[in-house]
């Protein structure tokens, strides 16, 4: 009787500590290209801010993200300026300052620089984060790429290369972020990609004091968009009032097949 006793009391303190582990806050990591991508899923950063550990990667120096009404020149200036604008938005989120990995905006596929030396370096600076914030779950680009940008592509593509290759998925959650086709219907100048609707399996709502904050974050990147630009984007974000966002987990099914 006392043997049972005793396996009935372990039973019930591996039962506790597992579920105060899984209630605990987690760490959560998003992994974008630019400053200013982070803005993509704000809303949802700026709400998990409130109750676990979130961080924000930025691949790329954004060296090359000239507009028109900032005039501001290619190069370090640039570099400086979207450095603070990126910091700025972090705050505005509540998350963790921006973690700036410096690889040259491009890669090397915009006809400035070595992809060939860039894409290593980025692996490189990247897989030494990830070990480092040891995240729960991971948050990035899926093939869609977005707007289809390269940088975007390259990003999320190296992120899950890195995670198969040092065998982190089932450490780590991985999440692509997505737009559906009725999304991008909102943001028709800027040509997003979009997948069907059922292939995402993760939808997270967000509230409107988390869209506030993901408004305010926008408006950090005076650099990229001009005050009226961001006026239309804040007026779209206020009048769809489905505050929701698609995401699509990565799964691995490990069964050994030998008929295919």
């Amino acid at each position: 009787m006392t043997n049972k006793l005793l396996k009935i009391l372990y039973l019930l303190i591996l039962i506790t500590a597992c579920q105060t582990k899984k209630s605990s806050p987690r760490t959560i990591l998003a992994v974008v290209a630019h400053p200013d991508d982070e803005t993509t899923i704000s809303p949802v950063l700026a709400k998990y801010a409130a109750t676990d550990s979130v961080y924000l990667i930025i691949a790329t120096d954004g060296q090359y993200g000239i507009t028109d009404h900032a005039a501001i020149p290619a190069g370090d200036s640039l570099v400086a300026i979207r450095n603070e604008e990126a910091k700025c938005s972090c705050a505005k989120m509540g998350i963790h300052a921006p973690i700036r990995l410096g690889v040259q905006d491009g890669m090397g596929l915009n006809g400035h620089g070595d992809f060939y030396e860039q894409e290593p370096m980025l692996k490189e600076r990247l897989l030494k984060e990830i070990l480092r914030i040891n995240p729960d779950v991971i948050i990035t680009f899926g093939p869609d790429g977005d707007t289809g940008h390269p940088d975007h592509r390259m990003v999320g593509l190296v992120t899950t290369e890195l995670l198969l290759r040092e065998n982190l998925t089932d450490k780590m959650d991985l999440y692509y972020l997505g737009w559906t086709e009725e999304q991008t219907e909102k943001y028709k100048a800027w040509n997003l990609n979009y997948s069907a609707k059922e292939s995402f399996n993760t939808v997270i709502s967000f509230s409107d004091e988390d869209e506030a904050k993901s408004n305010e974050a926008i408006r950090c990147h005076e650099s990229q968009f001009s005050k009226e630009e961001m006026d239309k984007w804040i007026a779209t974000e206020l009048a769809d009032e489905s505050n929701v966002l698609y995401f699509r987990k990565f799964a691995m099914d490990k069964q050994i097949r030998n008929d295919f």
